[in-house]
């Protein structure tokens, strides 16, 4: 099979067509990209169709409010314009050849947005999930909405400000391939796009590390710093530890999930771009085309990942029969004890009638001092109206878990 280099194309001469089995792998990645442009637009709809459907007021809404939505749909969107980038290697397919011109630059462009777009929005992601899970700190809508706007007017200043300075150079051209920063400018394609993926990657492994030890119990966060669990540290009660310890388990794999995945497709890719740049040596296409398809399955990877395990993140219907007879399984990760083992009812404002009766069934099913009552700060009675809020249907505002 024909190396990188065999097929390397000129600017200033008739340009080889592509080998069968070039173009055949060149297809293989237009098809990796085409599945995930069309799942994360099919997830994007669906986020919109369920948006404007709360927003009229039908029977559906959010599992969880949170502010991690915007960076969610953030990363939605540069996994979009990633993958659209991708499809349009289909030319190259289809004529067997790269030509440089207005299509070539619009790939470049689009490539360029979409693989930064990705690597800032997943960043955010770690960090934002690390502070509410790790210092249970809600942040400001603002907040969230400042962070989304600064990445893309930062994605948007370095593309434009660059393609204008460079405009007298093919700045965006062939690349053996498909189009991309040309060969010419390595400084910019290190400083402007690997740097960025390269340091998502290592943010996302040291967040997600810690978040991992933390909910597994290693560590413990004792006046906003970090230090290891003692033998004196309180330990979650004996009529909740199993479940405790089988959720913190489930929720630190699937948390573990994100890093691996992004990891996953960025690697290959930078790896084998690395040496085409770097090395004189011949980098067979096979690890090219491995590459690229990793690549281009990242937005079909991450739709996957938000609807298995953040299901939250996307509207669902309300089951009206559960509004009447309602029973909301809801995980708290932000208290040491369980809402049965600190919360009494007697000390709270009392609930509707129709869940009254319910009341015991929060209780521990065999105290171990019957009569008498735990203690119940204000944080708790909060949480506990809260509860009975949710169980009547009407969603909470305040973020229980991921």
């Amino acid at each position: 099979m024909e190396s990188i280099r065999d097929v390397r194309l000129s600017d200033n001469a008739a340009d080889p067509k592509f080998a069968f089995g070039i173009r055949v792998g060149i297809l293989f990645i237009t098809e990796a990209a085409s599945l995930s442009a069309i799942s994360v637009a099919g997830l994007l709809l669906y986020i919109l169709y369920s948006t404007i459907a709360i927003r009229k007021g039908a029977a559906r809404s959010w599992k969880y409010s949170t502010h991690i939505h915007y960076y969610f749909v953030s990363l939605l969107v540069a996994d979009l314009i990633q993958a659209t980038g991708g499809v349009l290697d289909a030319k190259w397919v289809a004529e067997g050849m790269v030509t440089e011109g207005p299509f070539c630059t619009a790939q470049g462009v689009l490539k360029q947005i979409g693989d930064v777009g990705v690597a800032l929005s997943t960043m955010a992601i770690a960090v934002n999930t690390f502070i509410v899970l790790v210092f249970q700190w809600q942040s400001p809508t603002k907040v969230a909405a400042v962070v989304v706007g600064l990445i893309w007017l930062f994605i948007t200043l370095i593309v434009a400000i660059t393609f204008a300075k460079h405009r007298n150079q093919n700045y965006f051209g062939n690349t053996q391939y498909w189009c991309w920063i040309s060969a010419e400018f390595g400084a910019e394609r290190i400083g402007l796009e690997y740097a960025w993926l390269w340091t998502a990657a290592i943010v996302n492994i040291i967040c997600y590390i810690f978040i991992a030890l933390i909910v597994q119990g290693v560590l413990v966060v004792d006046k906003g710093r970090l230090r290891r669990r003692g033998s004196r540290d309180p330990r979650a009660s004996t009529t909740t530890s199993t479940y405790r310890k089988r959720h913190s388990a489930v929720m630190a794999m699937q948390m573990l999930f994100y890093p691996a995945v992004y990891i996953v497709t960025v690697t290959p890719i930078s790896i084998t771009r690395w040496i085409d740049f770097s090395s004189a040596a011949d980098l067979p296409f096979a690890a090219t085309c491995f590459s690229g398809i990793c690549f281009n399955l990242s937005g079909f990877l991450n739709v996957l990942l938000f609807t298995l395990t953040r299901p939250g993140l996307v509207p669902n219907r309300v089951n009206r029969r559960s509004v009447e007879n309602p029973h909301i399984p809801i995980s708290i990760t932000s208290t040491t004890h369980s809402v049965r083992d600190s919360v009494s009812p007697h000390s709270l404002q009392s609930p509707p009638r129709a869940y009254q009766n319910e009341l015991e069934d929060w209780k521990d099913p065999a105290p171990s001092s019957p009569g008498i009552l735990l203690r119940t700060n204000e944080a708790d009675k909060e949480l506990h109206r809260e509860l009975y809020t949710m169980r009547a249907g009407t969603q909470s505002n305040r973020f229980y878990g991921v």
